[in-house]
């Protein structure tokens, strides 16, 4: 019988892991192809069925590609948003959610009732008014356009409420014996104790600015404002695609993102763990 107990295990653990391990590739093959069509010249781009390995690789689309279009400047624009919105959905998801999970006030269930039907209602339906909006308040062609609307998420909003829901009251109750004010006990005890809850709001923020196409292309008609998902697009033509810069751009504008991925993964799964978001 134990035997065939662990015999059961080892099959069930291959099972997982031939599951897991297709998965992991059907997520890395667009990537690959996209990496290798980069190193292609154009003639083989479109060969069909596709080579998997570039012959020869042409390291020279990434330089061609870097000069043909201000790519430099593209992600400049890309950084000054993304890390504007970090640090103001850092600042702001926080403070809003401590006060929904700690602060008892009038409608406090009603406010954050509210905030959570915002995650069901898209983007796309709200466009309008929005652009309505900035073109008012004279943001359009501007940071400031690209950078207000992203500066609170609903998402991280409910993200900290629940990570300071699990910070023990205990704490607090000791602090406040001690005499400390309500800022001192949310700046200096609480927030320290949901760090990783901090760096997956910080993680999620970054790829949700660093990837956000619909925002600017409504606010950024200068092209001295593009961001890379509007400035990739320019690759693509009517009548004629080259695929190689245009995937070489692809490639480039997701670097940072695996990079600050591969670099936090430890805090952003356990900041998912830790909030009750699995």
């Amino acid at each position: 019988m134990v035997g065939s107990n662990s015999t059961l295990s080892r099959v069930s653990r291959g099972l997982y892991l031939l599951i897991l391990t297709a998965g992991a590739l059907v997520m890395v093959i667009p990537f690959f192809w996209s990496l290798s069509t980069s190193l292609k010249p154009l003639s083989e781009a479109l060969v069909f069925p596709p080579r998997w390995i570039p012959h020869p690789f042409l390291w020279k689309n990434y330089v061609l590609t870097w000069k043909t279009v201000p790519m430099g400047q593209w992600f400049v624009n890309s950084a000054i948003v993304a890390v504007v919105v970090v640090i103001g959905n850092v600042v702001l998801d926080s403070m809003a959610g401590y006060a929904l999970a700690r602060i008892r006030f009038r409608g406090r269930s009603l406010v954050f009732f509210g905030i959570i039907s915002m995650l069901m209602i898209p983007f796309q339906s709200i466009m309008l008014p929005v652009y309505i909006i900035l073109r008012a308040l004279g943001l359009i062609n501007s940071y400031a356009g690209m950078i207000l609307p992203q500066l609170v998420s609903a998402m991280g909003v409910f993200l900290m409420r629940q990570a300071f829901l699990n910070v023990p009251h205990e704490v607090e109750e000791s602090a406040i014996i001690d005499g400390a004010s309500r800022w001192r006990i949310f700046a200096q005890i609480s927030l320290p104790m949901v760090q990783p809850s901090l760096f997956t709001l910080a993680l999620m923020m970054f790829m949700g600015a660093w990837n956000n196409f619909l925002l600017p292309l409504l606010v950024a008609n200068n092209q001295n404002f593009w961001t890379l998902p509007l400035g990739v697009v320019m690759f693509q033509q009517q009548y004629y695609t080259n695929w190689p810069y245009l995937m070489a751009a692809a490639v480039m504008a997701t670097i940072p993102i695996a990079v600050l991925f591969l670099v936090f993964q430890r805090w952003f799964i356990q900041g998912i763990s830790t909030t009750g978001l699995k």
